[in-house]
């Protein structure tokens, strides 16, 4: 399994590395041009339309919260959706897994293969982007005004990982389940964008209240408070679970997949 392991890293070498320069675009962006604008967006922050986004620019915190740790791992569960739809599924329609299924591997070592590469690739793109905050930060701090340090700015990026290895896990699953990759990413593009609009409308809408738990986001706290003193644990333990559960119903559903057939699990080969 280590062998399969390694081969799934160099197989994601590139995205590794496109997708942290690519996300590394939030804070050279974002932070860096906060002491230019930090006068206007205070003025800003009572707009509704950013209320009913879920951002606050008060402060500088507030500031991160709202566009780095919103934003930065949204696009990063693009990223999760992409490899956890395409690692089972799009490679069967590729062709590819029915060569790796001939390999001398139990077919549970096989998603938890795939799975530990996504986990590693993942993590190491949020240090990436964790790192480079951090120098920006260390950049600007002179010019702004602000109790936040560089070590709650990388603890507040790092911590948005949960959210990103659920939404992979959870695609890993829907891939397992779904007869095609097709379906598998309509419904996991459809999980992440209702999550994330889901939560902050039911934050500001009395008739969505009851739904809120199902929402991913709602367990990704981007005020500047959580950016200052962390992720509630009660959050990121849900985030968790939920990718857990996920990758055992993945290894479930996989066992038991026709391959080449493109059959929904109830569906039962026809003899003709």
């Amino acid at each position: 399994m280590l062998r399969l392991l390694w081969q799934e890293l160099v197989f994601r070498r590139s995205a590794i590395i496109g997708w942290s320069l690519g996300l590394c675009f939030f804070p050279l962006v974002y932070i860096a041009i906060y002491p230019s604008v930090a006068e206007e967006m205070a003025g800003l922050a009572d707009l509704e339309i950013y209320q009913a986004m879920g951002m606050s620019l008060g402060t500088f915190p507030d500031w991160v919260g709202s566009i780095l740790i919103i934003f930065m791992p949204l696009v990063a569960a693009i990223y999760g959706v992409i490899n956890g739809t395409g690692t089972l599924a799009g490679e069967e329609e590729d062709g590819r897994l029915e060569m790796i299924v001939t390999l001398p591997l139990p077919r549970w070592q096989i998603v938890t293969a795939k799975a530990i590469a996504f986990v590693i690739s993942s993590v190491i793109m949020f240090l990436v982007v964790s790192v480079v905050s951090l120098l920006v930060f260390q950049s600007i701090q002179s010019q702004i005004e602000t109790e936040l340090t560089g070590g709650d700015l990388f603890t507040a990026v790092l911590s948005a990982w949960p959210l990103v290895f659920a939404v992979g896990m959870l695609s890993m699953f829907l891939a397992a389940f779904c007869a095609n990759r097709r379906f598998a990413s309509m419904i996991a593009a459809a999980v992440l964008v209702v999550g994330y609009f889901g939560s902050n409308l039911a934050a500001s809408t009395t008739a969505l209240e009851p739904f809120e738990p199902f929402f991913l986001f709602t367990y990704l706290d981007a005020s500047g408070t959580a950016v200052m003193e962390g992720q509630a644990a009660g959050d990121m333990l849900v985030l968790l679970a939920v990718g857990l559960v996920s990758f055992a119903l993945a290894l479930f559903f996989f066992q038991r997949r026709d391959l080449t057939v493109g059959a929904w699990p109830w569906q039962r080969a026809r003899v003709s």
